[in-house]
C-alpha cells in the first residue's frame, strides 16, 4: 500500500530509521496552501554500520560472481561493441519508459539515419539518452564521478526536449514529489528533500561516499549508493535515468566491470511497483536487507541475459558467416554482417560511407543477404531504403 507521507510523522518510522522528516509547506497554484512532509535520508552508513541478513549477503556473492561472468564474456568477445550498443538501447529504452516515455526498437534504430524524417519527442529523448551515456562512459575513464558529471548528463538528457524540467543541468533548487501529477502534494507517495542546501549536502556527501575506500563489496556499495541518489531526487526530473546510468559508472570506475554491458532496467520495468515500494521501505524501517536481495537479483538476471545475449549474437553472426560462404561471398558482405550484430538496420548509402566503398559494391552485399533471408527491407521505397536484420532485433529485445 503506497504511504502517504505528508500524514506521517516521525512515530510512524520505526526506530531504525535512516532519515528524518521535514516540515515542507508552500503554495501550489493549482490546489492552494499545503503543509506536508519531506524525507532526508541520513548519509549512508559505514563499513562496521551496515547489517545485513545471510540472504542479503548470498545475493550480495551472486550478484558479484555474476558481474565477474559478464566481464569474462565480454573479454572473449573480439569487439565488446557487438554486446555493449544493444545493451545500451535497451537500457535507453526500457531507463525512459520507467519514467514514462515509449519508444519503437525500429524506430529508434533509424533515427540515426539523417533522412528518417522528424523524430518524435520520444524517440529525441532515448536518443539524448543514449548519447549521455555513451559520453559519461568515456568521462568516467579519465576522471572520478563527480557532481558536475551527474549535472552534466541530466542536461543532456533534457536538452533537445520539448518540456525541459526546471533548474536543468544542476541540482533542483524546487521541490517535487513522486505521485499523480494531478494531484497536490499532500497525496504524494513520496516527498524528497527541498531544493535547498541540505540537498546539495546530502548529494555531495554521497558521491563523497563512492570515492571512499571501502572493504564493503563493491556491488553493495551500489545498491546503497542507488537508495541514496534516488531517495534525494536532486534533480527536476531524470532522476531515475540518471541514477540507474550511476550504477553502470561505479561498477566501471571500480572495475568490476571493464565495459558498459550491463542493463537494468529491462527487469526493473515490469516490476516498477515493487522497485518502488522497497525504496520506500528502506526509508521507512532502516532495514537494508530486502532491498539488497531485491537489487542484487535485478544485477545478477541481467548479467545472465547478458550474457546469454552475447552468446546468442555471436551464434547468428557464425551462421551467417556459414550461409554467406557457403555461397562463396567474402570480403564486404562478412563485414556488413559484423556491422549489423551491433547494429541490426543498414541502408546501403551508409554501408558505402563507412567502408569506403562504391554504392553498387554496397548494393550487392545487401541485395546478397536479402536472398538468403539475413535481412529484409522494411521501408519498401525506391530511395533511402532501410534493412533490418531480424534475428538481432529479437536478440536484443530478449535481453
Amino acid at each position: 500500500m503506497p504511504v502517504d507521507f505528508s500524514s506521517v510523522d516521525n512515530s510512524d518510522f520505526d526506530d531504525g530509521s535512516i532519515g528524518s522528516l521535514i516540515p515542507i509547506n508552500g503554495i501550489d497554484p493549482r490546489f492552494g496552501e499545503f503543509d506536508a512532509f519531506a524525507y532526508l535520508p541520513h548519509p549512508l552508513p559505514t563499513d562496521d554500520e551496515i547489517t545485513l541478513n545471510n540472504r542479503a549477503w548470498a545475493a550480495v556473492s551472486k550478484a558479484e560472481e555474476m558481474l565477474g561472468r559478464l566481464d569474462q564474456e565480454c573479454g572473449h568477445m573480439t569487439n565488446a561493441s557487438l554486446l555493449i550498443r544493444p545493451a545500451l538501447l535497451r537500457e535507453a529504452m526500457d531507463t525512459s519508459a520507467l519514467e514514462g516515455t515509449f519508444g519503437v526498437l525500429t524506430d529508434i534504430l533509424e533515427a540515426q539515419y539523417p533522412d528518417s524524417g522528424p523524430l518524435s519527442p520520444e524517440t529525441r529523448e532515448i536518443r539524448a539518452f543514449e548519447a549521455a551515456a555513451m559520453h559519461a562512459f568515456e568521462e568516467v575513464k579519465l576522471r572520478p564521478i563527480s557532481v558536475g558529471l551527474l549535472c552534466g548528463i541530466q542536461a543532456e538528457i533534457f536538452k533537445d526536449s520539448d518540456e525541459q524540467p526546471r533548474d536543468i543541468g544542476e541540482i533542483r533548487k524546487h521541490q517535487v514529489f513522486i505521485g499523480p501529477k494531478h494531484r497536490p502534494i499532500t497525496e504524494a507517495r513520496f516527498i524528497p528533500p527541498p531544493g535547498d542546501d541540505r540537498l546539495k549536502s546530502g548529494l555531495e556527501t554521497l558521491i563523497d561516499w563512492t570515492q571512499s575506500e571501502s572493504g564493503l563489496p563493491l556491488v553493495l556499495r551500489v545498491t546503497l549508493a542507488h537508495y541514496q541518489f534516488e531517495t534525494l531526487h536532486p534533480f527536476g526530473d531524470g532522476n531515475g535515468r540518471v541514477g540507474r546510468l550511476l550504477v553502470i559508472l561505479q561498477l566501471m570506475e571500480g572495475k568490476s566491470i571493464r565495459e558498459p554491458a550491463i542493463t537494468l532496467s529491462p527487469w526493473l520495468l515490469p516490476r516498477r511497483n515493487q522497485y518502488q515500494d522497497e525504496l520506500l521501505n528502506v526509508s521507512r524501517t532502516g532495514d537494508w536487507s530486502p532491498w539488497v536481495i531485491f537489487f542484487c537479483e535485478a544485477i545478477s538476471h541481467q548479467c545472465q541475459s547478458l550474457i546469454d545475449g552475447a552468446r546468442n549474437l555471436t551464434d547468428w553472426k557464425t551462421r551467417t558467416y556459414e550461409t554467406v560462404r557457403r555461397n562463396h561471398w567474402s570480403g564486404l558482405i562478412l563485414q556488413v554482417v559484423d556491422d549489423l550484430a551491433e547494429w541490426p538496420l543498414v541502408t546501403i548509402p551508409g554501408i558505402a560511407e563507412k567502408h569506403h566503398v562504391t554504392y553498387p559494391a554496397a548494393k550487392s552485399a545487401v541485395e546478397r543477404l536479402v536472398t538468403i533471408g539475413s535481412i529484409r527491407e522494411i521501408t519498401l521505397r525506391k530511395y533511402n531504403r532501410v534493412f533490418v536484420a531480424d534475428e538481432v532485433i529479437a536478440i536484443v529485445e530478449a535481453i
